[in-house]
């Protein structure tokens, strides 16, 4: 069995024998401790731009900006391992590498879930998708921004308004959408938010090359269920 080594140091008038475990577990404590954060102070705008990002999954850096968050803002995010450049090609920009996003790396997820209480985010993978979603709720005003509703909680309301139709008693509608529902056929839309124009909800889809008739049908229904038009967006 190997045995610790010890190093001996001059205390007082005598040396004294300090085994190298000890060394070791207060030089890494140290090194831990000396990993400064770069960002010190938490403010609306950070919470926003979580809230967003957390939406989305996908945010581009001049979509941000339009939120108030600046690039050295999210340097120092990117510093602070909080959130990633992911790199993505476009309808336009063919090249793997062309397009630049920001998503939230695992810490990022952690700390916005403690800070903050957003327990689920968004994933990365369909980037040039996401970052339309992103910019469609960076361009809303910031009282609208703060009802946009997450994909997950749309569906949440979708399954109320059904629930609601049966306590209603509105058997052949909840039976009709409680088939698709069942058959997959109905799909939450990407953006709920309450214009502060209207005070109405309002619904948004991004549209892409690859969505299929079934798919727009899809969020058709989602909008008959809540009683809203869904209005779509293409990239």
């Amino acid at each position: 069995m190997m045995k610790s080594k010890n190093l001996c140091f001059w205390v007082g008038m005598s040396f004294v024998d300090v085994p190298t475990f000890y060394i070791h577990k207060n030089v890494l404590e140290w090194e831990v401790k000396s990993v400064k954060e770069h960002i010190k102070h938490w403010y609306p705008k950070d919470e926003r731009f979580f809230k967003v990002l957390s939406i989305a999954g996908n945010v581009r850096q001049e979509d941000a900006a339009k939120i108030d968050i600046s690039a050295s803002r999210l340097k120092n995010m990117e510093k602070d391992k909080l959130i990633e450049k992911v790199t993505y090609p476009s309808r336009y920009n063919k090249s793997p590498g062309s397009n630049v996003s920001y998503a939230l790396t695992k810490k990022g997820k952690d700390f916005i879930e403690k800070k903050y209480g957003i327990s689920r985010c968004q994933n990365a993978h369909a980037a040039e998708h996401n970052c339309k979603v992103a910019e469609i709720i960076c361009n809303l005003d910031k009282k609208e921004i703060d009802t946009v509703q997450a994909e997950w909680q749309t569906r949440d309301q979708m399954e109320e308004a059904l629930e609601q139709m049966r306590q209603e008693g509105d058997y052949d509608q909840y039976d009709y959408y409680m088939d698709l529902w069942k058959a997959g056929l109905i799909s939450a839309v990407d953006v709920v938010y309450t214009s502060v124009k209207t005070g109405e909800m309002v619904c948004c889809e991004v549209v892409t090359n690859s969505y299929k008739d079934s798919d727009i049908q899809g969020k058709e229904y989602c909008g008959e269920i809540l009683q809203m038009e869904v209005e779509y967006v293409r990239v």
